[in-house]
């Protein structure tokens, strides 16, 4: 079973995608900042990253930058996930590092298929 980790700081939205990936057959474990994430994902390194980019302490678009320089997380896909939807926001989390990038709300069966290609 591949492991995922959702990193978001709103409560709501990271309770029902973290049981829809689950129901989807993936094991989820959540982060509430990017700081957290890091950690995370760095102590525990997952097979996949969903990431917001909009969170306190530390955003998605510096986590991310930190993932990708450490070697044991730096080739983990990451798909960031924001309610930024402008060319320029999806440029910028591109730029670094992240593998795609979707707008919320999240159209769960294409992100399911993101998730398989990234994976396999």
């Amino acid at each position: 079973m591949f492991k995922l980790l959702y990193i978001e700081d709103h409560p709501a939205q990271r309770d029902i995608m973290a049981q829809m990936l689950e129901l989807s057959g993936y094991e989820v474990a959540v982060a509430c900042d990017g700081i957290d994430g890091v950690e995370q994902a760095r102590s525990s390194p997952p097979d996949l990253i969903l990431m917001d980019l909009r969170m306190p302490r530390m955003d998605g678009f510096e986590a991310i930058r930190e993932l990708r320089v450490e070697p044991n997380t730096a080739e983990i896909p990451i798909i960031a996930i924001s309610a930024w939807a402008s060319a320029k926001h999806k440029e910028r989390a591109i730029e670094a590092g992240a593998n795609e990038h979707f707008t919320k709300p999240v159209d769960l069966p294409r992100l399911l298929e993101t998730i398989h290609q990234l994976l396999n």
